[in-house]
């Protein structure tokens, strides 16, 4: 472990792991009660602790649990991998409503915008695109693929909500497809409902799950067991579609 040279509120060290690899990890203090530790999707070390105490604790909380930040930086990097490898180009597996789906670019120069068309198969894509060694081309089709989900998305989860609202006999204010870096949806004390576009990726069943959990939040606006029992009541097997959602983040992001 080395402590670096920092401000009195900032400090560095070291983490050696197993495999002889190693992570520098930064200590900072700030008005916080507790202690933790935070590891970024960009494979970033944070011990975070509260002003009053000496840096010799963070430096302990990071070794004490070296495991678990190996674990979390390991991941972080197969991430970061992955994101690099996939490309928006002809051949390319994207999902949709959890099956996968081949992309086939079409380009079409007397077209001024994109069309995409899913044929259950292939994402069509036909538009005014450039040659394949074009640089801009993959980031055009990237962008016309993602506008054209966040527009199945609109349709797709206002007919959810609609049809589980009747179910659950509860009403909600506004539906918003968001671009949200951590979050599958939210309610807000008016009953506005946000909803992140990438839920068009998944299954049904795990759309499902997100649009009765935000539904819920027009019974009970907190995570009780009294919230947890509506979720239950309208999806008995809430825990499992929970647990693959969650099991879905990492291929998500990374791509989309």
């Amino acid at each position: 472990m080395e402590a670096g040279n920092h401000d009195s509120r900032k400090e560095t060290g070291m983490l050696s792991f197993d495999d002889g690899s190693t992570c520098t990890y930064r200590i900072v203090k700030s008005d916080r009660r507790t202690l933790a530790l935070q590891v970024t999707k960009d494979g970033e070390v944070f011990v975070r602790i509260p002003g009053r105490l000496a840096f010799k604790a963070g430096h302990e909380l990071a070794q004490k649990n070296r495991s678990w930040v190996f674990a979390q930086v390991v991941k972080a990097r197969r991430a970061s991998e992955q994101r690099e490898a996939f490309h928006w180009t002809e051949g390319a597996s994207v999902l949709l409503h959890g099956s996968s789906r081949i992309l086939h670019i079409k380009p079409d120069h007397k077209r001024k915008t994109f069309c995409i068309q899913d044929t259950g198969e292939h994402l069509v894509v036909s538009g005014p695109l450039g040659p394949n060694e074009d640089k801009g081309r993959e980031t055009a089709v990237k962008e016309a693929v993602k506008l054209w989900y966040k527009q199945e998305a609109r349709q797709y989860l206002a007919k959810k909500t609609a049809r589980w609202s009747a179910i659950m006999k509860v009403n909600y204010g506004r539906i918003s497809i968001r671009d949200q870096a951590t979050r599958w949806g939210s309610c807000s004390a008016r009953g506005n409902l946000n909803f992140n576009w990438r839920l068009v990726l998944l299954s049904e069943d795990l759309a499902d799950y997100v649009v009765v959990h935000e539904l819920s939040h027009r019974i009970h606006m907190n995570h009780s067991q009294a919230f947890w029992s509506v979720v239950e009541r309208e999806l008995p097997d809430y825990r499992l579609r929970r647990r693959e959602l969650k099991g879905y983040e990492a291929e998500i992001y990374q791509k989309y």
